[in-house]
């Protein structure tokens, strides 16, 4: 059980499903320019619940590893 490895794999999973959405939004840009607002709207909504999700696991991931690194100490 390691709480930083575990957050790691979380997190650059999620980085990899932002790039493959990015990539998608870049795509459907070129082919229907009209949709750019909505594109852009919904991929400032992804990245903001994306930033949320990674905070609230890196706060967990500390508080975990603070646990674990106490039971080593005792």
């Amino acid at each position: 059980m390691n709480p930083i490895k575990d957050t790691l794999k979380d997190i650059t999973s999620m980085l990899k499903l932002d790039g493959i959405v990015l990539i998608l939004f870049a795509v459907l840009i070129f082919l229907f320019p009209a949709l750019l607002s909505y594109l852009v709207a919904a991929f400032l909504s992804i990245a903001g619940i994306s930033l949320l999700v990674y905070g609230f696991k890196i706060n967990k991931s500390y508080k975990e590893a603070e646990k674990f690194w106490k039971k080593l100490e005792e």
